[in-house]
C-alpha cells in the first residue's frame, strides 16, 4: 500500500477569515495522512522509537493550483518517493469534491537517531521505483535570509499550546504569521508557500520574528538569539 487516499471534512476553523483553506490547515492535514500512511508502512512513530529513531520534517512546499475557497471536503492522496541520501520525500495531491486537483506539495523528512545524536539513513523500501511525483526536480532548500534589524517585528514565546507530541513547536503554526504580519486582503491569492525548518523550538523559547517582501514574494524568518530556527516564503498573485 505505497499510496494512500483519505477524505477530510473542512471545518470552519480550518479556513481563514476569508473562508480560504489556511496554509496551516494544509500542513496539519497532510501531516495527519502522512502519519497514518507511515504507520501502515511500518515506519511510523512506534516502529521507529524502538530503534532510537524519530522522523523530523525539514522542508515543506505546496503550490495552490485551484480554488481553495469555502471547501467542505477534500481528498488527499499521498505517497513516498525514493530517498535522496538523508532526505526522505513524500508527495501530496489534494482534490476538491469535484475531484479537481487544487493543491500539490512535497514534504522532506529526515530520520534522527536520538541516542547517537546524528542523522540516520535507514533503507526503507516504501516507494514505487521510478515514480516522479508532483515536482519534476528535487525540492531544494530556500536560500537562507540575511538577518537585518530593519526587518525585525516582535518577539514571541513558545507556549505549551503550540507544542506537538515530541514537545517541539508544532511545524504548522508558524505559517499563519503571514496573515498576522502582512494583513492580506480578500483579493490576495496564495500561489505557493515553502517552509524551511532549521532546528527545533521548545517550550518557553523566546523567538524573534522578522519579515520583508519583494513584490509578490513575502518572507518571514524566526531566530532564537542568533540561531535561525524557521523561515518561509509565500508567493501571491
Amino acid at each position: 500500500m505505497k499510496e494512500l487516499s483519505e477524505e477530510f471534512t473542512i471545518t470552519t476553523n480550518l479556513r481563514d477569515c476569508y473562508d480560504n483553506l489556511k496554509m496551516s490547515s494544509v500542513l496539519d492535514l497532510t501531516q495527519e495522512i502522512a502519519t497514518h500512511h507511515a504507520n501502515i508502512l511500518n515506519v511510523g512513530f512506534d516502529d521507529f522509537i524502538v530503534k532510537n529513531y524519530i522522523r523530523v520534517i525539514v522542508r515543506n512546499r505546496f503550490d495552490i493550483v485551484g480554488d481553495i475557497y469555502n471547501l467542505s471536503k477534500v481528498k488527499i492522496k499521498t505517497y513516498p518517493l525514493k530517498n535522496n541520501l538523508m532526505e526522505y520525500p513524500r508527495d501530496y495531491e489534494i482534490y476538491n469534491e469535484k475531484d479537481e486537483l487544487i493543491i500539490k506539495g512535497r514534504s522532506i523528512w529526515m530520520v534522527y537517531d536520538f541516542v547517537k545524536k546524528s542523522i540516520a539513513t535507514p533503507h526503507l523500501e516504501i516507494y514505487d521505483e521510478g515514480r516522479v511525483g508532483v515536482f519534476n526536480e528535487r525540492l531544494k532548500r530556500l536560500p537562507k535570509p540575511i538577518k537585518s534589524s530593519e526587518h525585525y517585528i516582535k518577539d514571541i514565546v513558545v507556549r505549551k499550546s503550540l507544542l506537538d507530541h515530541n514537545m517541539h513547536l508544532n511545524n504548522s503554526h508558524c505559517v499563519d504569521l503571514f496573515l498576522d504580519l502582512f494583513n492580506p486582503d480578500k483579493e490576495t491569492k496564495i500561489k505557493s508557500f515553502h517552509v524551511e525548518y532549521v532546528s527545533q523550538c521548545y517550550l518557553n523559547d523566546r523567538l524573534s520574528v522578522y519579515k520583508y517582501h519583494n513584490l509578490n514574494n513575502f518572507y518571514i524568518y524566526i531566530y532564537k538569539d542568533d540561531e535561525l530556527k524557521i523561515y518561509f516564503e509565500v508567493i501571491t498573485n
